[in-house]
């Protein structure tokens, strides 16, 4: 018997996202609830042990994060639900964990370069509203870059330790 997979609407997707962030997840997909969830709070331990500043509105906008990729994967659903050639394999591997972290390290990274942004566009009007325009100059011509890459590269090593806990290789990439 081979199972299948069943069509998602990607607005339903995007939608449920927007409002539950990776709980909406639930509507593609048990794995990818649980592997959204787990991002999730990944994302949210290193950033609070970093300690760098959180603006609080930043809860709201990650939603837009996860609303996009809510519809992506419905969208990557319906390609498996839709092909003829899709075998019994293929139907597994798609429900795999493996899989759901995989494209949830997507997410991940995305919201991570989107912090970045949004924590350097929070300092540099936090800055240019104190009058401290040299910090406000500085943190424009270099807090982007740098911001970007201290959280690349600790959100990257965390993304290959991911990929080594669920042998994530080369199938995939």
């Amino acid at each position: 018997m081979i199972h299948k997979i069943h069509k998602k609407n990607p607005t339903i997707a995007g939608i449920l996202s927007l409002v539950f962030g990776p709980i909406g997840y639930v509507y593609i997909g048990f794995n990818f609830l649980v592997a959204g969830i787990t991002i999730s709070l990944i994302i949210g331990i290193v950033l609070y042990v970093l300690n760098f500043p959180y603006p609080a509105f930043f809860n709201y906008l990650q939603l837009l994060v996860w609303a996009y990729f809510g519809y992506k994967f419905a969208l990557i659903s319906n390609v498996f639900a839709e092909d003829e050639n899709v075998s019994e394999t293929d139907v597994k591997e798609y429900k795999s964990m493996s899989f759901a972290f995989y494209l949830m390290l997507n997410v991940m990274m995305s919201i991570v370069q989107f912090y970045a942004l949004v924590v350097v566009i929070f300092l540099i009007i936090s800055f240019f509203s104190q009058g401290k325009i040299f910090l406000g100059l500085l943190t424009i011509f270099f807090g982007i870059g740098l911001a970007q890459w201290i959280l690349n590269l600790i959100f990257g090593a965390i993304s290959i330790g991911i990929m080594k806990v669920f042998k994530i290789d080369k199938k995939y990439l």
